[in-house]
């Protein structure tokens, strides 16, 4: 067994409050032979962190900004095959509903807004609609900003790609007052503005999203993968079976998480017809509907880098060899 003063010393991981960490959050799963402590926190701070400072030994990153630190050489991370945060995302794309948009393909030449030319919520938008209805982002003007409330005081553009995009900051404005004012035609957000629903103005590209969606994965297989687990360069080399012990670690909680939604006689969460979305669910997607590992979520994954490279994120189309551990 390695005695050296790190692996005695606590491991601190940085990871969201979901139900598929709860397990490791409540130390109800611990990491095989390591000292770890779970800290779950502001994301967005996180993720900001790990790319600066890297404070944690292992954390939670975007995968979309992950790519990009990787594809520069610059990132104190490896990725383990661990995908906390995954989302189907044509849910996100809301339009003025007087702005001519009745289809994907009304959106050339169109005002788009988004929190980050970067993230992986508008990477995996810009590539679903590239790939299935012809979409180009060079014909776009593109407004950067906070959505509802103004949280910055600047917008950074170092991840901003070199080809002819046009992307313009916004700052001391939200987008939201933007879209209501006329000034954007559609807007790419985690959550609704908070002005939909409160009248006509703005609607869903989708209406009918969740249709649309599981048609998406019935064809392609893809389940978007917004956030990946990383973990620091320096501690994988000290303890390389780290890696592993956390990779099974994610596995039992995720499985402890899923069995919950197996039970029926008192729902775990306040969803009526949780039972029936569940079968719904594993109907289309098998009963492993999450998966974790390399090999299972190669194609969403190489799918992703794809666009990442098509989009002017990163230079050349990384190898998932070079940016996972082989675990």
């Amino acid at each position: 067994m390695n005695n050296s003063p790190l692996y005695k010393s606590q491991i601190d991981i940085a990871v969201g409050a979901y139900d598929r960490t709860a397990a490791l959050l409540d130390g109800s799963v611990q990491v095989e032979g390591f000292n770890t402590h779970f800290i779950a926190g502001n994301l967005e701070e996180i993720f900001a962190q790990a790319f600066t400072s890297a404070p944690f030994p292992v954390t939670e990153l975007s995968f979309s900004n992950f790519l990009i630190s990787s594809a520069r050489g610059t990132c104190p991370y490896v990725a383990l095959p661990i995908f906390p945060s995954r989302c189907f995302r044509h849910s996100a794309i809301y339009v003025r509903s007087d702005a001519g948009i009745k289809s994907p393909a009304d959106l050339r030449g169109k005002r788009i807004g988004t929190r980050e030319y970067s993230n992986t919520l508008s990477l995996v938008v810009r590539g679903i609609l590239t790939d299935e209805y012809g979409f180009s982002p060079e014909a776009n003007d593109w407004l950067i900003g906070d959505v509802d409330h103004v949280e910055r005081k600047t917008i950074d553009s170092i991840n901003w790609p070199t080809n002819a995009v046009s992307i313009k900051a916004v700052v001391g404005r939200p987008l939201s007052s933007l879209m209501m004012a006329g000034d954007l035609d559609a807007l790419i957000s985690y959550s609704p503005p908070d002005h939909f629903g409160k009248d006509a103005s703005t609607i869903r590209l989708f209406p009918e999203w969740r249709t649309v969606e599981q048609d998406y994965y019935r064809r392609t297989k893809i389940f978007p993968i917004m956030h990946i687990m990383g973990i620091r360069r320096d501690i994988l080399a000290a303890h390389p079976t780290l890696a592993s012990a956390l990779v099974d670690a994610f596995e039992q909680a995720k499985k402890l998480a899923q069995a919950q939604l197996d039970v029926h006689h008192v729902l775990p969460v306040m969803l009526p017809w949780m039972t029936a979305e569940l079968q719904a669910t594993e109907a289309l997607m098998g009963q492993d509907f999450w998966k974790y590992g390399l090999e299972a979520n190669r194609n969403t994954l190489e799918t992703q880098i794809s666009w990442s490279f098509e989009q002017g994120l990163i230079p050349r189309k990384l190898a998932l060899e070079e940016i996972f551990v082989d675990c």
